[in-house]
C-alpha cells in the first residue's frame, strides 16, 4: 500500500467525494442524479469563470498556472476551496517555505512526525531564515542588543523588516504591501525581538507622533496585542527597549539620511507600485502627501535601485 492509500485510510473523513456528500443528503439515488445535474447546469451560470479562479489561485498561492488550465471547473473549485478552507494563505505560504527549506537542509528537526501544528512549523522556518540573512540586510538594520539567544533590532527598510519578521502575521512585513510598514515608521519607534534558540518573535512600537494618540504595544508572531508581561522577553531584553522608548525622540524613518530615504521610496515605488499587483489590480504610486514627502520633493520613478542602494545605515 502507498504511503497516499496509507493516508487515506487513515483519515477517511478527508477522502469523501462530493458525489458521496450529494447521496448522503438526499438518500436515493435517483434524486443524488438529479442534483448532480442541476448543479452541472446552474454552474455553467457562475459569474465566476475558471480563467478568474486560475489567476487567483496564482497569484495568491503561487500554483502552476499551465496544471491548473489542464483541470475542469470542478476540480478547480475543489482545490480553491481545499487552499482556503483547509489552510489559508497564511498557513499555506508556511508550509511551503518550510518544504523550501527542509529540501535545503536547514530545518533543525527533519523528523516530520513531531510537528503537531502549523505554528511548529513557524518556529522552525522563524529559525531556518535567521540563517540566511546575508550581510548586505544586515546593513539595513541597527542592532540594538544581540546574545547567543535573543537578537534586539529596528529594521530600517522595507526588506529588512520583510526578512527580519519573516513567517510572523505582522504588517508591517507583507510580502506585497510596503504601506504599513511606511506608515509604523514613519510614526514611531518600531523594534523586533527574535529568540535565535526558539524562533519566537515579538515586536514592539511606540508612537511618537503627535498627531496620533499616544501608544506603546507589543505583538505576538500571531500579530495579536499582548501585555508586555504575556510577550515572554527577558528583563535585559526588556530594558533595552524600555531605555530606546525613553530616550529617543526619532522615529525609524528620521534616523535615515535624506537621500536613503529618497532611494527607498524610489525603490518602492518601482518594487511594489509600478510593477506588482495585489490581486491583479495595479496600485497607485506612493501618496505624497499621506505620506509627508517634504514639499517639492516628489520623485519621479527611474531603474529600481540596486539592492545595495537601498538604506544600509541611520543617518
Amino acid at each position: 500500500m502507498s504511503r497516499i492509500e496509507q493516508l487515506k485510510k487513515q483519515n477517511p473523513s478527508y477522502t469523501i467525494e462530493i458525489i458521496d456528500i450529494i447521496n448522503n443528503l438526499f438518500d436515493k439515488v435517483k434524486y443524488t442524479e438529479l442534483s448532480v445535474n442541476l448543479i452541472k447546469t446552474k454552474r455553467q451560470g457562475y459569474s465566476r469563470s475558471s480563467e478568474d479562479i486560475i489567476n487567483e489561485m496564482v497569484a495568491e498561492y503561487g500554483q502552476d498556472r499551465e496544471n491548473l488550465t489542464s483541470k475542469s471547473y470542478e476540480e478547480l473549485t475543489n482545490i480553491f476551496r481545499v487552499l482556503g478552507d483547509y489552510f489559508g494563505y497564511h498557513d499555506f505560504k508556511t508550509i511551503q517555505k518550510f518544504i523550501e527549506l527542509n529540501e535545503r537542509n536547514l530545518i533543525k528537526e527533519n523528523d516530520l512526525s513531531k510537528f503537531k501544528s502549523f505554528e511548529d512549523l513557524e518556529l522552525q522556518v522563524s529559525l531556518a531564515e535567521l540563517k540566511l540573512i546575508d550581510k548586505d540586510l544586515e546593513k539595513q538594520v541597527i542592532k540594538l542588543y544581540e546574545t547567543d539567544e535573543w537578537l534586539v533590532l529596528k529594521p530600517m527598510s522595507f526588506l529588512a523588516s520583510k526578512k527580519y519578521g519573516s513567517n510572523t502575521k505582522w504588517c508591517t512585513t507583507q510580502e506585497n504591501n510596503p504601506d504599513y510598514y511606511l506608515r509604523y515608521s514613519r510614526r514611531g519607534i518600531l523594534i523586533y525581538c527574535m529568540n535565535k534558540v526558539t524562533g519566537e518573535k515579538v515586536a514592539a512600537f511606540k508612537n511618537i507622533d503627535t498627531s496620533y494618540d499616544r501608544e506603546t504595544s507589543f505583538w505576538n508572531m500571531i500579530d495579536n496585542r499582548i501585555d508586555s508581561i504575556e510577550s515572554g522577553l527577558p528583563v535585559e531584553v526588556m530594558d533595552v527597549i524600555k531605555s530606546e522608548f525613553t530616550k529617543t525622540n526619532k522615529t525609524n524613518w528620521d534616523l535615515l539620511s535624506d537621500d536613503d530615504r529618497n532611494k527607498q521610496l524610489i525603490w518602492i515605488e518601482n518594487e511594489y507600485y509600478l510593477k506588482k499587483s495585489y490581486v491583479g489590480e495595479e496600485q497607485p504610486m506612493i501618496n505624497e502627501e499621506e505620506y509627508n514627502r517634504p514639499i517639492g520633493a516628489r520623485i519621479v520613478p527611474m531603474v529600481a535601485p540596486r539592492f545595495d542602494d537601498i538604506p544600509t545605515q541611520a543617518g
